[in-house]
């Protein structure tokens, strides 16, 4: 008997010890109502037309300015959403100074805020692009609005909104994602809205001609996705 009782003993401690040791998966998720869907204007290109390297120089950044182009979205029925931006080009941005890419004047000069405009026949990375959103010119339902961000991070919850002046974007390099949204003039809560619409900049500047080395015709080749968050 006496053995009996203890192997049970050791028994029952055995599988104390082994039900600690789980881990709990959740999945969640929360279901909006209502959709959006984003547009560029002209298909979503901005065209810098052609270049001639003549007009160039050989050793210094060349800054080729800035173009316009709209984002709208729109949305079926009235809703808070944001954005981000992501490059896919990324493994071919080389860093420049670009001056005067955003709203408030400032210059885009490093990774996070830049995106890459391809590689030359021979591999060299042609330059950099900014995007800048235009803010006192951002819309929602026609009426005129803050533009918010969160910082560095494009997390569902637990923002800490804040408005922007500068309207600068983030290229989506790892623990670099910012979510851009709009909030009524002097709140920072995001607004619902069927239709915003974001005037965006995009200001370019590729190596010197000496780095490039070209001798055909070469093609800028940036290539950003645009992605809605719903908040």
């Amino acid at each position: 008997m006496k053995k009996t009782l203890i192997s049970c003993l050791l028994g029952l401690a055995s599988y104390s010890a082994l039900a600690a040791d789980n881990v709990e998966l959740k999945v969640s998720a929360v279901l909006v109502n209502g959709a959006c869907t984003p547009t560029l204007d002209g298909g979503g290109t901005v065209n810098y037309g052609h270049i001639p390297l003549g007009n160039l120089s050989q050793t210094a950044a060349n800054q080729l300015g800035s173009k316009p182009i709209n984002l709208t979205i729109t949305c079926n029925q009235a809703i808070p959403v944001g954005f981000t931006t992501t490059d896919n080009r990324a493994s071919t941005l080389q860093t420049l100074n670009i001056p005067k890419a955003f709203a408030n004047g400032l210059a885009s000069n490093g990774v996070t805020t830049q995106y890459g405009l391809g590689t030359t026949a021979g591999g060299v990375k042609i330059g950099a692009y900014a995007i800048g959103v235009m803010v006192g010119t951002v819309t929602a339902d026609g009426a005129a609005v803050d533009v918010l961000t969160n910082g560095n991070g494009a997390d569902t919850s637990g923002r800490n909104w804040a408005k922007t002046t500068a309207g600068s974007t983030l290229s989506g390099s790892p623990g670099f994602v910012r979510v851009i949204t709009s909030a009524a003039t002097g709140t920072v809560t995001p607004i619902s809205a069927k239709v915003f619409v974001y005037p965006l900049r995009v200001t370019a500047a590729i190596q010197g001609t000496n780095t490039l080395a070209i001798t055909d015709n070469t093609n800028l080749d940036g290539d950003t996705t645009v992605t809605l968050v719903y908040l």
